[in-house]
């Protein structure tokens, strides 16, 4: 149980970062993104690590699976607003 909940929360913590780093490019933030990369890259490799150990690849595989319900469903949701945006919003409102 305590391997999955570590495969599970460094697949969390990359499939987060992996997404900021996608939106942070589509808005043109380029530090942003670059940053949210290599902070992805760090997360990829613990895991990698960790993998490599044996018996957690049968927790990254129901991670994913889980993980790739979670990330449909919030897709779907739409893009998520910046802080920005909310700030607009409260000031218009």
């Amino acid at each position: 149980m305590v391997l999955f909940y570590a495969v599970a929360v460094f697949v969390s913590f990359l499939v987060g970062l992996l997404a900021m780093t996608r939106f942070a490019r589509t808005e043109g933030k380029i530090a942003l993104a670059c940053v949210n990369g290599l902070a992805a890259a760090a997360v990829a490799f613990t895991l990698l690590v960790n993998l490599l150990r044996g018996w957690p690849v049968l927790s990254l595989a129901a991670t994913l699976a889980i993980a790739a319900g979670f990330y449909a469903r919030w897709v779907r949701a739409g893009r998520p607003s910046g802080l920005e945006d909310v700030e607009a919003r409260a000031e218009a409102g």
